[in-house]
C-alpha cells in the first residue's frame, strides 16, 4: 500500500468530444492534496479546436500523451482514461511498461489489439449510429444528459454543452495498435460508473470478466458516464 500522504503525479486523459476542461474540479481537488497533474487536450477537440483536421486518427492522439511524457521528462505516473480516453491510454501502457505506475480506466474503453472503436469500423458504421458527419470527418457533439448527466444540474449540463467540441471520426476508424498488451502487467483498475437505467449483455460479460480477474482492480461510482463532472471529489 502506497502511504497516504505519497505525492504522485496524474496524467488526465478525457473522452469524446470533451477536452482537459473536463477535469477542472477534479485537477483542483488534486493539485490541493499536493499532486503534479497534467490535463491534455488531445489535438482538434477543445482549446485545440482550431487545429481539427480530417487527418487526425488514434496516432495523432497517442502522440500528444507521447509528447507530453517526453518534453514533461515523466517518469513514474499514474495514467487515468475516461470513455474513449481508454484507448489512447491502452497505447500508452503499451510504450511505456516502465513509466506507468498504475493505469485507470474511468468507464473507459478497454481495447484489444486491431479494435476499432465503433463496430465495423467505417464512416459508414458512424453515421448509423450518430447520424451525418459535419464536413465529412466531424461527429457532431451529444447533448450532456447522453453522458449521464442529471437534469437537474442545470450548471455543469450548460458548462458541458458550451465547451464539447464536434470529434473527429479518424480516431473511431483506426485500428488500435497494442504489440506489448496494453494495460497488462502494469497495476491497473477500471471504475464502472453505474448509475444508469440498464447495461447490455456484452457490457455486463465485460464488468464480471474485470471482477474476475486478479489483474484487475474494480471499483464503482454511483453516477453516470462524465464522473468527473458529476462527481469530481469522489472521483
Amino acid at each position: 500500500m502506497k502511504p497516504k500522504n505519497e505525492k504522485l503525479t496524474f496524467i488526465l486523459v478525457h473522452g469524446a468530444w470533451h477536452g482537459g476542461w473536463c477535469w477542472r474540479k477534479v485537477k483542483d481537488y488534486l493539485l490541493e492534496r499536493g499532486h503534479r497533474v497534467f490535463t491534455p487536450t488531445l489535438t482538434g477537440l477543445g482549446e485545440k479546436s482550431h487545429l481539427r483536421n480530417p487527418d487526425i486518427n488514434l496516432d495523432t492522439h497517442i502522440q500528444d500523451l507521447e509528447n507530453l511524457i517526453k518534453w514533461e521528462e515523466l517518469e513514474k505516473f499514474v495514467l487515468v482514461g475516461h470513455s474513449y480516453g481508454g484507448v489512447i491510454i491502452s497505447a500508452i501502457c503499451d510504450n511505456n511498461k516502465d513509466k506507468v505506475s498504475h493505469a485507470i480506466f474511468l468507464d473507459a474503453i478497454v481495447p484489444n489489439d486491431g479494435d476499432t472503436i465503433i463496430t465495423g469500423g467505417t464512416k459508414k458504421d458512424v453515421e448509423l449510429r450518430f447520424g451525418p458527419l459535419t464536413d465529412g470527418y466531424l461527429i457532431p457533439p451529444r447533448d450532456p444528459t447522453n453522458f449521464g448527466i442529471p437534469i437537474n444540474m442545470k450548471n455543469e449540463i450548460e458548462w458541458v454543452k458550451r465547451l464539447v467540441t464536434p470529434h473527429l471520426v479518424g480516431t473511431w476508424i483506426q485500428p488500435i495498435r497494442l504489440k506489448n498488451g496494453g494495460s497488462k502487467n502494469i497495476p491497473r483498475t477500471y471504475i464502472f460508473c453505474a448509475d444508469r437505467e440498464k447495461i447490455t449483455p456484452k457490457q455486463k460479460e465485460k464488468l464480471d470478466a474485470y471482477k474476475k480477474d486478479p489483474s484487475w482492480n474494480y471499483r464503482e461510482l454511483t453516477c453516470g458516464h462524465d464522473a468527473m463532472v458529476i462527481m469530481p471529489e469522489e472521483t
